[in-house]
């Protein structure tokens, strides 16, 4: 009986949103044909809109660096610099995953057709997705979207992935399961789980042992040889701004950090990987790809700057560290937090047994 995994928006949206490895394997899964692997057409409007919003603020400060520039050159009386940004909208990004998509066998299921008259009484009602401030109508196109996919299924036992970290529109806020609103559009008897993202999916029972269909098993990819790549990788972090080095655009010009931080501008100073920790696996990713992927805990030390009226007014320091007195206004800081780094690479399958030139990079990050 093959399974059926279904992607919220949250579940993809991020980081290399289809090249990270999680994403990579379930792709490969679809491919390979062990998984049935179902985004809704609602799902990629909203990735191309952020990837969009993304380009568009990129732009927007290629501009004022541009200017700033010019500025500089214009008191010398030296030519202007031009430079002609990309002008993209959101449907390239679009086409772009469609084609991707279908390419390795998953389907992009299309809105159903539903009633307004419908959607408005669970608006009036507010049945889930919907709030009480009428928010949830693209949440209710993609549970639209998951109820017929497990309708059309024919046997209810077949198992169903819904794959989302939107508890609050999907969920029971005590059980953090399915909401009861929605478990009464569903068969009584049918298999259905919310998993809150690809990297639990993993570890879901019905997924672990099709993963392991993929994996490969070198003797030159050693746990020293991991080591190594990990130190490379964790080498190249040193100086690198937090927010550019791990941020998910959110909007507005602004980022999301997964390291919660009471510095402004942190960088990365010292990062020391627990060695122990580290779990690596390498897994064939079609096309004669394979990629790698690793996990590793680390002691991060940041350093940046903290208002000194804030600094002084807080009953609690938040672990900060002062480093000097940098202004009237600031203290150059540090603080240090443990953190989940998930890092992959893809190479050739007839380069395995080198691995020279292999360059890892961050997936994503998880604050322990």
């Amino acid at each position: 009986m093959t399974p059926v995994v279904i992607l919220d928006t949250n579940a993809v949206h991020g980081r290399k949103p289809f090249t990270r490895a999680d994403t990579k394997l379930l792709l490969e899964l679809a491919r390979s044909g062990h998984i049935r692997l179902v985004v809704p057409e609602v799902v990629l409007h909203e990735l191309s809109r952020q990837w969009a919003e993304r380009l568009d603020d990129g732009v927007a400060s290629l501009d004022s660096a541009l200017k700033s520039i010019n500025d500089a050159l214009a008191d010398i009386e030296a030519p202007e610099l031009t430079m002609t940004a990309p002008s993209h909208d959101r449907t390239v990004f679009f086409r772009f995953a469609h084609r991707l998509l279908l390419a390795r066998r998953a389907e992009v299921a299309g809105v159903p057709a539903v009633s307004v008259f419908d959607l408005l009484a669970k608006d009036l009602e507010v049945r889930k997705p919907f709030d009480r401030e009428g928010k949830g109508f693209r949440d209710a196109l993609i549970w639209e979207t998951v109820r017929k996919v497990c309708e059309d299924l024919g046997d209810p036992t077949t198992p169903v992935v819904f794959v989302t970290n939107n508890h609050t529109d999907f969920c029971s806020p005590k059980t953090r399961e399915l909401h009861s609103d929605l478990r009464q559009d569903l068969l009584a008897g049918q298999a259905f789980e919310i998993i809150t993202s690809l990297h639990d999916l993993r570890a879901h029972e019905t997924i672990r042992p099709l993963r392991e269909l993929l994996r490969v098993l070198k003797e030159t990819f050693t746990p020293e040889r991991v080591e190594e790549l990990v130190d490379a990788a964790i080498s190249d972090l040193h100086g690198v701004d937090v927010e550019q080095a791990l941020g998910v655009y959110a909007g507005d010009g602004f980022y999301d950090v997964p390291i919660n931080s009471a510095l402004s501008e942190p960088t990365f100073d010292e990062i020391i990987p627990d060695d122990s920790s580290i779990e690596s696996e390498i897994f064939r990713s079609g096309d004669g790809k394979l990629t790698i992927q690793v996990a590793v805990a680390c002691e991060v030390s940041l350093e940046g700057f903290i208002d000194k009226s804030e600094y002084f007014a807080s009953d609690d320091d938040d672990g900060v560290a002062l480093l000097e007195d940098w202004n009237s206004h600031v203290f150059r800081a540090s603080e240090s937090h443990r953190v989940r780094l998930t890092l992959s690479a893809e190479l050739a399958e007839s380069d395995l047994d080198e691995l020279d030139g292999v360059v890892l990079t961050v997936d994503e990050a998880v604050e322990l």
